[in-house]
């Protein structure tokens, strides 16, 4: 988890860092989650998380646009990291994942991810995730929820 400091400076700092080092750490290993290996975290603060990332071919489907299983992907991990960015943070277990697909992404774009915590209870978190494009338009948008605790 994310250690915070006692000055909103220091706060978002330390998170900021550590974020970025368990995204470094998650794209050396072997596992799926790797695939968002060139997202960039660019901002956060607790419950609250931004990324960047430029679409590659990596990223496409045979249409030759945003893959929608990367999007739901990037659904998933941000809005686990703005769990974790929370104070006593934990990243839970998926329950229901949603992801509506407004508009199409395109190699060489750039899109920005925004992962919201709405509201953390005892046992279930609420998320939200919007990814747009350079434009600002919405290229999808999502609500997770996660268990979190017993």
């Amino acid at each position: 988890a994310f250690v915070f400091g006692r000055s909103n400076k220091c706060k978002m700092a330390s998170s900021l860092q550590a974020l970025r080092q368990v995204m470094q750490h998650i794209s050396k290993t072997k596992a799926f989650d790797r695939v968002t290996e060139k997202a960039q975290a660019i901002s956060v603060s607790p419950g609250k998380c931004s990324f960047e990332m430029k679409i590659g071919e990596e990223h496409l489907n045979l249409n030759g646009t945003l893959h929608g299983g990367l999007t739901a992907t990037m659904v998933d991990q941000t809005t686990t990291y703005a769990l974790l960015s929370m104070e006593g943070g934990k990243p839970g277990v998926s329950v229901d994942l949603t992801v509506s697909y407004l508009k199409a992404a395109k190699p060489g774009d750039t899109v920005t991810i925004t992962a919201e915590v709405i509201k953390r209870g005892r046992t279930l978190a609420y998320t939200t995730a919007q990814i747009k494009n350079e434009k600002g338009d919405v290229i999808a948008h999502g609500l997770h929820t996660k268990h979190v605790g017993n």
